[in-house]
């Protein structure tokens, strides 16, 4: 009797012990991933700010070239317009016609994503000329920038519309 007792209990406990262990195994795991996307360093952070407000500033000037040089060759973008993926060849003639007179950029967050990715998100708010059909758009900004030969430069962007 007083073996099948023990038996019984090895057999009740034991597992017991063994789920118990499982969540910590678990939660050290998702720690880790976790730690693997964490924020950007501070000074990876300001830089890649001041690199979006300089792409912004050269695309309010409609300086074709000098926008280009932000963007990666493979460079795409997805705007709230609902027209699809454009390639940097179609983001680069819009720089030309482009309609907005002035934007407000705001709430930006940067998240290091590897050695060379990092992707920032923020707010931005359009103004258009008076008479336009809207005369303030804002939107939600998502971009992927990377680190190609040295240099930070934009390889994805998406724009969400905000209501």
């Amino acid at each position: 009797m007083r073996n099948w007792v023990l038996s019984a209990w090895i057999a009740f406990v034991l597992p017991c012990i063994a789920l118990a262990q499982r969540p910590v195994a678990a939660e050290k795991a998702v720690q880790s991933a976790a730690s693997q996307v964490k924020p950007a360093q501070p000074n990876l952070a300001e830089m890649l700010e001041s690199k979006v407000r300089a792409a912004w500033a050269t695309f309010k000037k409609r300086d074709k070239d000098g926008y280009a040089d932000f963007l990666t060759d493979d460079f795409q973008a997805v705007e709230a317009d609902g027209d699809g993926e454009r390639p940097k060849p179609a983001i680069l003639r819009e720089v030309e016609h482009s309609m907005y007179t002035d934007y407000l950029l705001q709430l930006f967050q940067v998240q290091q994503l590897g050695a060379n990715y990092a992707y920032v998100t923020y707010e931005s708010t359009f103004q258009f000329p008076q008479g336009s059909a809207a005369r303030y758009r804002r939107a939600f900004i998502g971009e992927l920038w990377t680190n190609r030969d040295g240099q930070w430069k934009m390889m994805r962007y998406q724009e969400t519309p905000v209501r």
